[in-house]
């Protein structure tokens, strides 16, 4: 080797120093050669980096004009531009799955986005969904690890005059096929809860629903993306089985989380299971609620302890589980409300798959936080 010359690193050690790195760094280096791009946009070096990256989960929030914003590290935002179609109509965060987060407006049109490569495409509707302005849908993302895809389950229903026939009915989309597919209707009653969106766990979606028109028993059904059935998930044995159907199911930190706001106007409960599928792992936590908060709405969890509110429409609150503890979250430079929120994790996971309508780049703009 000449004096001066730069040693050049073995392709393996290469790539593996790039799988660790921060996904914003990686589409920058993409422009660094051809040969750089096709390595980094090489599925298999996706699905490493994916694996070696274990950040923390970012916030991805909505305002009531429906601009975007997401929040690295409870430090710094960014404010996404989205295409005016996915800006019309009020806008949810169904969930997130590898960086990919799936948003469904008021009428029921779909939006898979990666915040961190700032790409979002619009979803096919399923050519056999029902008419949406006499039925009720809810939805659920996650990914099917024996098929390397990305699925997208919708529950809709509507109430028959015969109540022998079935009313819910499911269709799963492939995201790498652009396909939808009818299946077999849920069991299940599903017409109790809320529209809220399924909470994916342990590759299962899951939502809480009702065992039959007759006896109402509640419970928590998993809808497994790999076999495409559902089963029961043990609930809290505390919990009274004719009335936690109309709590919530969430994501908290990998582990399935349910949301009892029927208490009292004191506090709500968070019961998360420790354990995938162990009835004696749900462990309780209670968030106190100020005197002075009179509307609380609990937006997404942060890391391992802690969640985020959403207080009379004007603060940002972070709540510590295990402390008690609260503190304002402050947003230098743009709205204090926010309507809707989650969370997801930087990734390089392609919104491009299948059969969907059309790739778009976000615009965004950085913006500065103060605790």
């Amino acid at each position: 080797m000449s004096e001066g010359e730069i040693p050049s690193l073995p392709q393996e050690i290469m790539e593996d120093i790039l799988s660790r790195l921060p996904a914003k760094y990686i589409a920058q280096f993409r422009c660094v050669s051809n040969p750089w791009r096709t390595l980094l946009s090489d599925p298999q070096f996706i699905n490493t980096h994916l694996i070696n990256r274990h950040t923390k989960e970012n916030l991805i929030l909505i305002s009531p004009n429906q601009s975007l914003y997401t929040i690295t590290n409870l430090a710094v935002s960014r404010k996404l531009s989205f295409k005016p179609e996915l800006s019309d109509t009020w806008t949810e965060v169904v969930g997130s799955c590898n960086g990919l987060v799936l948003l469904v407006n008021e009428e029921e049109d779909k939006f898979l986005v990666n915040p961190t490569t700032l790409k979002q495409v619009k979803i096919r509707d399923s050519p056999l969904a029902l008419n949406k302005r006499k039925s009720a849908w809810m939805h659920g993302f996650g990914y099917d690890v024996s098929s390397d895809d990305y699925k997208i389950v919708t529950l809709s229903y509507y109430d028959p005059e015969d109540v022998n026939q079935p009313d819910t009915f499911v269709d799963v989309y492939s995201v790498k096929r652009g396909v939808w597919r009818r299946l077999e209707p849920s069991p299940y009653s599903h017409t109790f809860p809320d529209l809220s969106p399924g909470a994916f766990v342990n590759g299962s979606i899951h939502w809480l629903a009702t065992t039959s028109k007759s006896s109402y028993t509640s419970v928590i059904v998993a809808f497994d993306l790999v076999d495409e059935k559902f089963k029961e998930i043990p609930a809290p044995g505390c919990l009274d089985e004719t009335v936690f159907v109309f709590n919530k199911l969430v994501t908290f930190g990998g582990r399935l989380c349910l949301i009892d706001d029927t208490q009292d106007n004191v506090r709500f409960d968070v019961w998360i299971m420790e354990e995938y599928g162990v009835k004696n792992s749900w462990v309780k936590f209670s968030v106190v609620l100020n005197s002075d908060w009179e509307r609380v709405k609990l937006l997404c969890f942060i890391g391992d302890d802690e969640v985020l509110l959403y207080i009379d429409e004007e603060r940002l609150v972070v709540y510590n589980l295990k402390g008690g503890t609260s503190r304002d979250l402050i947003v230098d430079g743009v709205p204090a409300l926010f309507i809707e929120g989650g969370a997801y994790m930087e990734s390089l996971v392609s919104t491009g798959f299948g059969d969907c309508i059309g790739v778009q780049h976000f615009g965004w703009k950085w913006r500065m936080m103060k605790m």
